[in-house]
């Protein structure tokens, strides 16, 4: 019982010096080939690439004005809270 033991813990240490030892091994570096190069897209691809960018930078230019128009609007909301609480301070005292 005691051999089967012994074996059984000696094949266990095997095992994983085996294991440790092949995930060491550095793998054969794989030849690589030069790149072929990519075709040209066609005209109409390009031309509807040409008209997504333009859209988008319209899309970024109404972006940029709503947000200027909503810093706008906060700080005039901000000029307004501050003009309440003065008219707060001010009823208080008097």
């Amino acid at each position: 019982m005691q051999t089967l033991r012994i074996f059984i813990i000696s094949l266990a240490m095997l095992a994983c010096a085996v294991l440790g030892v092949a995930q060491t091994i550095q793998p054969t570096p794989v030849p690589l080939h030069a790149a072929t190069p990519v075709p040209a897209e066609d005209a109409k691809q390009q031309a509807e690439m040409a008209e997504n960018i333009k859209q988008l930078q319209e899309l970024k230019a109404q972006n940029d004005e709503i947000l200027k128009q909503q810093q706008t609007a906060l700080e005039a909301l901000d000029e307004m809270q501050k003009e309440a609480e003065q008219l707060r301070i001010y009823s208080k005292r008097g």
